[in-house]
């Protein structure tokens, strides 16, 4: 199944920073992102891949203030 990031954060009540056309088709944690994935960002000891994941999409907290350009 493709969703795009505009329909995943419509099913989430979320919104889009970014492509909101990004389409995935897959899953991968954040440490091993690759495009055409979906990841998330959630326990503060991986926040160094929120800067470096290769997903095509990244799930994270409304409260997220990343400490460098994403």
């Amino acid at each position: 199944m493709k969703l795009t990031a505009k329909e995943i954060a419509k099913a989430l009540n979320g919104r889009v920073e970014g492509n909101p056309e990004e389409i995935v088709s897959t899953f991968a944690k954040i440490e091993h992102g690759k495009p055409g994935a979906l990841s998330f960002y959630a326990n503060p000891k991986y926040e160094e891949y929120v800067y470096t994941s290769k997903s095509s999409v990244l799930l994270v907290n409304e409260d997220f203030q990343p400490k460098q350009p994403v």
